[in-house]
């Protein structure tokens, strides 16, 4: 209770791959295609915080504003082609606000969640696109274990996702911990998600992530080091190990984190 964590970050993501419904990694271009030099390029400052406002339960909430840009070289665009067309967009993205409720404590807590995701101001049909601008809810379960200088958490849940998009399965673990008296800190995380029905080819002209229905598993792994009392800076980098209907390539994060040391 009391206790509060704040995480702000930069992430930027280059790709000319995605997993298409089969799982093959294939150009964003659309199905049949011979060309795969159409690049989907992503710049996000991301926050997220959390406080403990009772000893048992936990609101939370993250935002980003992002600046995507979509490079298709040798565009045919109004009946001529182009050198390279680039299309981009910028601004706030989802807005996604939930709670935690502690049901069980030590040795091994259980927690409930559930959040709202909202969409920012953005039009759904940007070019590449901030959101789908449909309102999803979600639900998880939650359960973790620590020692001193260690810990394992796990979640399950579901998403009812908005609009003609299928319902999704959510699932992460994750091990982490501090050493070296506490100054230095690492973590990996094991992260899905999976539509709930048949992944279909996408019927739009050039892949678009944030308009997708995915088959996803992606691991990340982070490093951290603190440079003032309870504040970290982070490095961190995620990569999609399998999916269908999902953006493939790695993901490079630096943040810095903040929470008050007991």
């Amino acid at each position: 209770m009391g206790r509060g964590y704040w995480r702000a970050a930069f992430a930027w993501q280059s790709s000319r791959v995605r997993f298409d419904e089969n799982g093959s990694r294939v150009g964003l271009e659309a199905q049949g295609s011979a060309r795969q030099d159409t690049e989907y390029r992503a710049r996000e400052i991301r926050i997220y915080a959390e406080y403990g406002l009772l000893s048992s339960f936990t609101p939370y909430g993250s935002l980003a504003y992002k600046r995507l840009r979509l490079l298709e070289p040798f565009a045919f665009v109004r009946s001529r082609f182009l050198p390279e067309a680039a299309h981009s967009t910028s601004g706030l993205g989802d807005v996604t606000l939930g709670g935690r409720y502690r049901i069980r404590g030590s040795p091994a807590p259980v927690s409930l969640a559930a959040e709202v995701k909202v969409p920012g101001p953005y039009s759904a049909g940007a070019n590449p696109a901030l959101g789908n601008g449909k309102v999803d809810v979600t639900f998880r379960g939650l359960v973790g274990a620590s020692a001193r200088w260690a810990y394992a958490t796990a979640d399950l849940g579901w998403t009812r996702r908005g609009g003609d998009f299928q319902d999704e399965l959510v699932y992460s673990g994750e091990v982490g911990g501090r050493f070296a008296g506490g100054f230095y800190s690492w973590r990996g995380v094991l992260r899905g998600r999976r539509a709930l029905g048949r992944v279909t080819a996408s019927a739009m002209s050039t892949f678009d992530p944030s308009l997708a229905n995915p088959r996803v598993l992606e691991l990340s792994a982070t490093v951290g080091a603190q440079v003032f009392s309870g504040v970290d800076i982070e490095i961190a980098t995620a990569h999609a190990v399998s999916g269908s209907n999902s953006l493939a390539g790695a993901v490079f994060e630096v943040a810095l984190a903040w929470s008050p040391r007991r």
